[in-house]
């Protein structure tokens, strides 16, 4: 894309397929010249932010082709910051597809994928941080996911990085003035008003690492799992959960053979909730997959709802199953309730037993039916608003980058030892090498220090037209 700066590029920016309307885009420094010879209705001088209406004509002599509404963008004030036009047409695919034949004819070139995006970055109308925020916004899932991208896209993150930065040059400007001054004895800053704003920085590198694993479930939802013994109504509950039959049922043990997974919204947040295979010894090899399965998805899941017969109690083969786990993601769900005198009575002697067993702490316990859809709905939906609203994941800036969390964590490690250094008083030198570092760091998560390598891992992921 270094290569294209001085091209004009255009593609289709609304989904492919037919619909009522559909929006092509076109940016660069002749996207005007270009434009008028398609649609010839367009003044020579348009005013910015104003749209035109008119016919369109083939750059092949094949008479007009659609009735088009463009908005023309002046140098600067677009999207990518160059000249930009975008034809509104109606969604036909061959009105699409003529209008980009007649484009590329009068000398666009066809955008690569990011290629918009990456011009704005190039242009200085958006740093790194926010270039990734805008495909973090096309793929949210969800309410919650949608408004941290937004945050991230309005400089939030980007305001806070930039503020630690500025934090690391001054203190650095300060070293290295003392190491050039070192023979005349003078002091540029004391050592410790430079602990007391470097560690302004590190706490606050801190508190944003720490939110990764937050971000990351905001962004790609909760792993939900609905694991146990066969027959005992995971089947049922995912079905009573969604309302909806997702999940075939039968008496029949070992009916779910593979993973079933159904999304939804809990709380703005999208939960991907899956029902698994019954946990048993299984002869029949297909089954037996289904289990390896089940059990891999219990590694990998963010919170486990373990189902056990409320009738037949927890079984010693569950309870050493549970002994496996992570109790503190895991929720005892015991379902049949309807076929028991006794409720309380179940959840006593259950973690009666979990004590015995040498359990140490007793996961929160549903007591359901799965007969009463409504209920086992309110239940489990309530399990995971109260799983979610202990992370408190609404109320704060959060990382969700996977980039962003590796060279903010190598940055974190450099002014770590930069502290070190500075506090016992030793090598100043050394201490400006472990501060540039951690600058670096930082500043390549903006990308004012970036190759290509950054760039490609950035861009490669989004869509044409974006």
């Amino acid at each position: 894309m270094i290569q294209r700066d001085q091209e004009s590029i255009c593609a289709l920016s609304t989904p492919s397929g037919t619909g009522a309307l559909a929006i092509v885009r076109l940016s660069g420094p002749k996207a005007l010249f270009i434009g008028r010879q398609i649609a010839p209705f367009l003044p020579e001088n348009p005013q910015s932010h104003h749209a035109y209406f008119g016919r369109l004509q083939s750059a092949e002599d094949r008479g007009e082709f659609d009735e088009a509404l463009i908005t023309y963008f002046g140098p600067g004030r677009s999207f990518t910051g160059e000249e930009t036009l975008e034809f509104s047409t109606h969604g036909s695919q061959n009105i699409v597809q003529e209008l980009l034949k007649s484009l590329v004819l009068k000398g666009a070139k066809p955008a690569t994928k990011g290629e918009f995006t990456y011009r704005a970055f190039m242009n200085g109308k958006l740093d790194l941080v926010q270039a990734e925020s805008v495909l973090a916004l096309i793929e949210s899932q969800s309410a919650l996911s949608a408004k941290q991208a937004l945050r991230q896209l309005k400089g939030g993150l980007s305001q806070e990085l930039e503020n630690y930065e500025s934090e690391i040059i001054w203190s650095l400007a300060h070293i290295e003035a003392g190491i050039d001054f070192s023979q005349e004895g003078l002091e540029t800053v004391s050592v410790p008003e430079l602990l007391q704003r470097l560690g302004v920085v590190q706490k606050g590198l801190s508190r944003l690492l720490s939110t990764y694993q937050q971000g990351r479930l905001v962004q790609e939802g909760v792993q939900a799992v609905l694991m146990g013994r066969p027959n005992v109504g995971k089947s049922s509950l995912l079905n009573a959960v969604l309302n909806e039959e997702k999940a075939i049922v039968t008496e029949i043990a070992g009916t779910t053979r593979d993973l079933i997974e159904a999304p939804l919204l809990v709380g703005g947040v999208r939960v991907n909730l899956i029902d698994t295979a019954g946990l048993r010894e299984a002869q029949d090899l297909v089954e037996k997959i289904g289990i390896e399965r089940t059990q891999r998805a219990s590694k990998e899941a963010d919170l486990i709802f373990f189902v056990f017969d409320a009738a037949q109690g927890l079984q010693s083969e569950e309870i050493l199953e549970l002994a496996r786990l992570d109790l503190s993601r895991v929720v005892l769900v015991a379902n049949k309730v309807d076929r028991i005198p006794d409720a309380e009575g179940l959840r006593r002697q259950t973690l009666e037993k979990l004590q015995a067993a040498g359990l140490k702490s007793s996961p929160k316990m549903l007591i359901v039916s799965a007969l009463d859809k409504r209920s086992s709905q309110e239940q489990l939906t309530g399990a995971l608003t109260d799983w979610l609203s202990v992370r408190q994941i609404e109320d704060q800036a959060l990382l969700f980058q996977a980039r962003h969390f590796e060279r903010l964590s190598m940055a974190a490690g450099n002014l770590a030892e930069g502290l070190k250094l500075v506090a016992a008083g030793l090598s100043p030198e050394l201490a400006a090498l472990e501060l540039k570092e951690a600058l670096l760091c930082v500043q390549e998560v903006l990308g004012k220090h970036f190759d290509d390598q950054i760039l490609d891992r950035v861009f490669k992921e989004f869509c044409i037209g974006k």
